[in-house]
Order: C-alpha cells, then structure tokens, then sequence
C-alpha cells in the first residue's frame, strides 16, 4: 500500500507534538490529564493532523471518503471543489485556525452547562471536550509541518539548490505559526477543563 510521504510526515509531526502535549500535561495539570479520554484525544490528533489517510486503501465506503482520509485543515479542498466558494480556498481562515476546535469547546462547554444531563449523557458531553483539544493538537500540528517544509523550501531556494522558486515565506509560514501561538494559548487556556 502506498502512503504519501508528505501525509506520513504529517502523522508523525502530529504524533510528536500529540505526545509532547500529553507530557506537558502529565506534569502540569495532571488533574486535566486524567479527565480526558487518550483514545479520543489519539484519534483527533491524528485527524487533525494527517486525517485517517491509511483507511483510504481498505476499500470500505464510509471510512474511503475525503473527510475521513484527509486531515481536518484540508477539507477546504474537497468543498471547494464542490461548491466553488471563495472563502474556501486551500489554507482558509476557516480550516487554517481555531475556528472549528474553538466552536467544539464552545459547544462542550454549553453541553456541560444543562442541569438534567445523567452521568452517561455528561461522558458523552466530555467526549466532545476530548476530541476538540485533540483536534485542536492535530491541526496545530499539521501548521507546524506545513511551516517547517515551506522553511526548508526557502532555505534550499536561498542556496540556490532549486533552480527556480518562489518563497511566500513573509505571508504563509510568519501567519501560520502566529495562528499556533493562538492555539497554544487556547490549549493552555482549555486544558484544566
């Protein structure tokens, strides 16, 4: 089976800072790390970052769609090309920020909030909460890589090992990673919840 390199790089990037988060919350709000499901943080992590790209090849129906197989930043792609809609672009304000992991927070904390929930509806609620920090790790994730591979392009442009190139380093890279710091706030922020 094949699998894209750049997708697998993804994956691994994601796993990387996926486990680097779990530290940091294991040794700084260990109360947080408890409360949260691995398993659903795992799986949105990797969501997040590279999508479910190995189910692609397996053939089954409902796990072969794009927004199973592609990571969450990426699915600007596929509604594009659907509905031609502008504002959704590849690397959109929508996809490309804390948008839709906030908008999942905001939705668990809303959740958490109703009075008559039984202890099985509120572990449902919290799963929600889990998968949107692990969403929310993923997707900084995948802007991490998509920073570090447009660096490397640059860099080799500047050597002059690419005959001809163009770096939109000022614009893309400098916005992405201002969008991570965001994001990390906002992890830092969401994680004693």
């Amino acid at each position: 089976m094949f699998l894209s390199l750049d997708k697998l790089l993804h994956f691994v990037t994601g796993l990387a800072i996926g486990v680097g988060f779990w530290w940091w919350l294991e040794r700084y709000a260990k109360d947080a790390a408890r409360s949260i499901n691995p398993l659903v943080f795992l799986i949105m992590v990797i969501w997040g970052a590279s999508g479910l790209f190995f189910f692609r090849k397996l053939g089954i129906p409902l796990l072969s769609g794009p927004f199973f197989y592609m990571a969450v930043p990426d699915w600007d792609i596929p509604l594009y090309n659907a509905t031609g809609l502008r504002f959704l672009i590849h690397r959109s304000w929508l996809f490309h920020s804390v948008l839709i992991p906030m908008g999942l927070l905001g939705g668990w904390f809303w959740c958490s909030q109703l009075r008559y929930l039984s202890q099985g509806q509120r572990s449902w609620v919290n799963l929600l909460r889990d998968g949107a920090i692990g969403l929310s790790v993923g997707m900084s994730a995948h802007l991490v890589w998509d920073a570090l591979r447009l660096i490397y392009r640059c860099f080799l442009c500047a050597l002059g090992c690419l005959p001809s190139c163009f770096c939109p380093l000022a614009s893309r890279t400098w916005g992405g990673l201002r969008w991570l710091l965001a994001l990390s706030a906002c992890l830092s922020a969401a994680a004693p919840f």
